[in-house]
């Protein structure tokens, strides 16, 4: 005997919503992207110096679960502004992406500056754009 599909319960999709939306995808994503590649940059950087920690290592995994862990709150709490406000967009989820994003940027040029003293100057000028002004 075949079993039908069950019903996905209305709130299971209204708090699924904010991840089916194509910027939150993107917005996730470039998270995932930007956290696959400062663990990349800094295991090749520690084991080209010959300074890995698993110690060093284990709390980085663990700043990288509570990063995910802070996405996963903002898909809740959007599913849950959606459902129940009927809002389009993804607030909460959006910012937390955008700054968490800002965060795996930085940790990435500070590894690239750290493991590439050449490139000091490009991350210099890159970091030029964001970094507060003299006077302000």
């Amino acid at each position: 005997m075949r079993m039908s599909s069950l019903p996905v319960p209305v709130y299971v999709e209204h708090l699924m919503e904010p991840v089916v939306q194509p910027a939150a995808q993107t917005a996730i994503f470039t998270v995932l992207l930007l956290i696959a590649l400062d663990l990349i940059v800094g295991i090749v950087g520690a084991v080209a110096t010959h300074t890995f920690s698993s110690e060093k290592m284990r709390a980085g995994l663990l700043h990288k679960f509570m990063e995910l862990s802070a996405i996963a709150l903002a898909i809740i709490l959007d599913g849950a502004l959606v459902g129940g406000l009927d809002l389009t967009v993804q607030p909460i989820l959006l910012a937390t992406c955008v700054y968490i994003g800002i965060m795996e940027t930085g940790s990435v040029l500070e590894l690239i500056k750290k493991y590439d003293p050449d490139a000091e100057g490009l991350v210099g000028w890159i970091t030029s754009f964001v970094a507060p002004k003299g006077g302000e």
